[in-house]
């Protein structure tokens, strides 16, 4: 496997998190992703685990995880955050790690009661063949969930920009779609959409932000997307 896209910025990744912009979206980003996430059992497919953000969250729900990316140096950062909540808590469960691209391995899987995904499908090519390809691992009244930063957006312009100023941004290398783009899609069963981050990404405190989150003006800079197996 070549390196992957991500290997380069995981030592810096987890930065972002300190900052005001960093925690104020990710608060948001995390409070629709986790109101909306229920698997009806224990066995969940994460892809795109990145350094374990979610994956933490996941764990500690309780769910038996099987955590896929293409990046080792991020995988390594996110078995490190899961080992140290398994020297606090002794009730969770042992992640499964797959070092994959879960393009190449989709006739591998098992079947799931949830396939949970954060800010991973903006680097997926034909994201809604793959997600057809996913939903038939879904078990009976399970979900598939995925979270992306939307087009059309404050957003979408401000990843746009750090593109213009570093071409060799990974940004360079998403696909920001809009929510009546990702609406369109058909995966297998209706879907159900969240939205967040109305906040522009140049508010000068978290405070500003949450103000700003409260009045749901203009477009969502955040679309979580849910189809539940019937």
């Amino acid at each position: 496997m070549n390196e992957a896209l991500f290997d380069p910025i995981a030592a810096h990744y987890d930065s972002w998190y300190a900052t005001t912009l960093g925690s104020a979206s990710d608060q948001v980003e995390r409070h629709l992703a986790q109101s909306m996430f229920k698997a009806p059992g224990p066995q969940v497919l994460e892809i795109g685990c990145g350094t374990g953000q979610y994956t933490s969250w996941l764990v500690q729900e309780g769910y038996e995880v099987t955590a896929v990316d293409i990046s080792a140096e991020m995988m390594t950062l996110a078995q490190q955050k899961i080992e140290e909540l398994t020297n606090n808590y002794l009730s969770i469960k042992p992640v499964r790690w797959w070092h994959a691209d879960i393009t190449e391995v989709l006739d591998q899987l098992e079947t799931y009661d949830g396939i949970f995904s954060m800010t991973a499908f903006e680097f997926v090519p034909e994201p809604e063949k793959v997600l057809q390809e996913l939903f038939k691992h879904i078990k009976p009244g399970g979900c598939l969930m995925i979270g992306l930063i939307a087009g059309q957006s404050a957003w979408s312009e401000y990843y746009a920009e750090i593109v213009r100023n570093k071409p060799t941004s990974v940004f360079a290398r998403a696909a920001l779609y809009t929510k009546e783009e990702i609406a369109s899609w058909q995966i297998g069963a209706p879907i159900e959409m969240g939205e967040c981050l109305f906040f522009p990404p140049h508010v000068q405190s978290t405070a500003e932000a949450l103000a700003l989150e409260e009045k749901r003006e203009g477009n969502p800079g955040f679309v979580v997307a849910k189809w539940v197996k019937g």
